[in-house]
């Protein structure tokens, strides 16, 4: 046994960066645990360019939009929490209309950046890759709540390995499409090209020699179909990269992303809070990090913005409160968990304090509308 040094003890105790890593380890065991959310969502930033395709390609949003069972209003606001199956039978309604097989591989490629702001901010706390490893794991099965991704190591390879049980989407091909292009387009916006794919696997069957060709090259990697898992094989060697130069290159692509906006501060901060909170992280030590500031200065900028942090934080989760309580299949226990919020009670109070009346109220009064 090692030696006992006190004075290290208390510096770990009192840690900031220690406390963060407890709340972090508590919001996956909030997730993942008795308090899961029930159904499961992904966020509509996923959809990024998704209108703009099926207008260029002479496709109809609305007809699109309807055979899914989402309003065509869904992608007005940024960064909204969806259910994933229909996420997926809005990709299969706009393959089947626009004739468009590589649409889920087009949209993965589309993924905004800031998807990954949170993510930094986690990895910082990782003492190796094999801890960020873990981490980015945790994070993909945040945004992709209606998937179980396993990581397995086997003869200097990595395999990721997806699973789903909702068994009435499991073999859709805009599924299988879009879960393994969305992870290798995250794996190369964290890590780069320079450890290319070693294989990919589908469970769905494919015959057309020209369309597993095609995946081939889209993969850039030996592609094989009726496979017993749905899953990418990476080579071990990117164990070989410093936690430090991955949070680095993340950081330099999420102030570019931001500076292509012709946005404020109090626009661009707003922007990150919301893909923040799903994942629980939406204090000012994360959220500055993500941005590349200190917490300090965050705050100078928005105090001469005539604002603060707490007071976007309220804004944002206000703003997407009243987006999800318009949809009666959002519970708001859900709705709760999805801002952030540790318990239904925690949202309905905070609701509360902002509008003078309950969520529950919201769900009345819409409900007492539809009736009418």
């Amino acid at each position: 046994m090692g030696r006992f040094y006190p004075d290290r003890v208390c510096f770990l105790i009192f840690s900031r960066h220690t406390l963060a890593f407890w709340r972090q380890k508590a919001y996956f065991k909030h997730q993942y645990g008795r308090n899961k959310i029930r159904v499961p969502y992904i966020s509509s930033s996923f959809l990024g360019g998704f209108n703009e395709l099926v207008v260029a390609k002479g496709g109809q949003l609305s007809v699109i939009f309807a055979s899914a069972g989402l309003a065509s209003d869904t992608l007005v606001e940024e960064n909204v929490l969806i259910p994933f199956d229909k996420f997926i039978y809005l990709l299969e309604a706009a393959e089947k209309q626009l004739n468009f097989a590589n649409l889920s591989l087009q949209l993965a490629r589309q993924q905004d950046i800031l998807v990954l702001a949170p993510l930094g901010p986690m990895l910082n706390k990782c003492k190796d890759l094999s801890a960020a490893l873990d981490t980015i794991v945790k994070y993909l099965q945040i945004l992709f709540t209606g998937c179980r991704i396993d990581i397995g190591r086997k003869n200097g390879t990595i395999k990721l390995s997806y699973e789903t049980d909702l068994v009435h989407i499991e073999q859709q091909p805009q599924y299988q499409d879009y879960a393994l292009a969305g992870a290798v387009n995250i794996l190369h916006q964290l890590v780069g090209q320079a450890f290319p794919l070693r294989a990919c696997y589908f469970t769905r069957s494919e015959t057309d020699s020209l369309r597993i060709a095609e995946y081939s090259n889209y993969f850039r990697c030996p592609v094989a179909f009726s496979s017993q898992s749905l899953a990418i094989v990476v080579d071990e060697k990117v164990l070989s990269l410093k936690v430090h130069d991955i949070v680095s290159r993340l950081s330099a692509r999420i102030n570019t992303s931001l500076s292509l906006y012709p946005s404020t501060i109090v626009e661009q901060v707003s922007r990150v809070i919301n893909y923040s909170l799903p994942g629980g992280c939406i204090n000012i030590d994360d959220i500055a990090a993500s941005m590349g500031y200190s917490p300090r200065t965050l705050q100078r900028r928005l105090k001469s913005s005539g604002t603060s942090f707490s007071l976007l934080v309220d804004a944002v989760r206000l703003k997407m409160a009243d987006q999800y309580l318009k949809n009666s299949f959002y519970r708001i226990t859900d709705i709760a968990l999805m801002l952030g919020y540790s318990n239904h009670s925690s949202f309905s109070r905070s609701y509360y304090r902002c509008c003078g009346y309950y969520p529950i109220d919201v769900r009345k009064g819409l409900s007492q509308v539809s009736i009418l």
